[in-house]
């Protein structure tokens, strides 16, 4: 019972963590980029059939308007690219300067503080950090010193926000790990671990039950 004791209070501890904080604030859903400008129509120099032309097989086309300006976004079975709504220029990559303007975006109230300064600005091309799934690099990581460490992961390809990590959410994924006893990657909630703890902390709690119902009996 005494070992036991260990994964029942890691249990109890991370478990009480799950249920006291809030998920949509876990999974950032506050963290949100500020309302961008509506459609300027004079922009729009370079028309909708041209692109059709230039990518026959793209999957989708769509017009939208982001801070760092108005862009096609041509999705393309192997990647997606943006183009110049003005000039029909291709915009090869996002440029820090154009990541550091899209993450100050997302600074504003009931999101990342306006105060928060950007400390870490690094582009990911080969390797992603275990935050972040590899399948989304290049991403541009924009990390800012916010009372929750916030980092946002931009593509390098579109400017798309991928996806957004604080510290509240670093301490869920590091506790699921210890919860569910997989301390690789916390996928594996069947593993073979924590179903022999479980049953051996069943077993122990049945017999802890019989042994007071014993010692009841005892002094009756």
């Amino acid at each position: 019972m005494l070992l036991l004791a260990v994964p029942i209070v890691i249990w109890s501890v991370t478990g009480s963590y799950f249920v006291l904080m809030d998920l949509g604030f876990i999974r950032s859903d506050h963290i949100s980029e500020q309302s961008r400008k509506k459609l300027d129509a004079s922009q729009i120099k370079y028309p909708l059939a041209a692109v059709y032309q230039r990518y026959p097989n793209a999957q989708t086309i769509t017009l939208k308007v982001m801070v760092i300006g108005q862009y096609y976004q041509v999705k393309l079975k192997e990647k997606s690219l943006l183009l110049d709504s003005n000039s029909g220029e291709v915009l090869a990559e996002i440029t820090e300067q154009q990541a550091r303007t899209i993450a100050k975006g997302f600074q504003h109230q009931q999101s990342i503080s306006r105060e928060a300064r950007l400390i870490k600005v690094a582009l990911l091309r080969d390797v992603a950090p275990a935050e972040l799934a590899a399948r989304h690099l290049p991403v541009w990581e924009m990390g800012f010193d916010d009372s929750a460490a916030t980092t946002l992961y931009l593509s390098a390809s579109t400017g798309d926000l991928v996806t957004r990590r604080h510290d509240y959410w670093r301490l869920f994924d590091l506790f699921w790990k210890w919860h569910i006893m997989d301390y690789d990657d916390g996928e594996a909630i069947d593993n073979q671990l924590l179903l022999i703890t479980t049953i051996v902390a069943i077993i122990a709690v049945i017999a802890g039950l019989f042994l007071i119902w014993q010692r009841r009996r005892r002094y009756l």
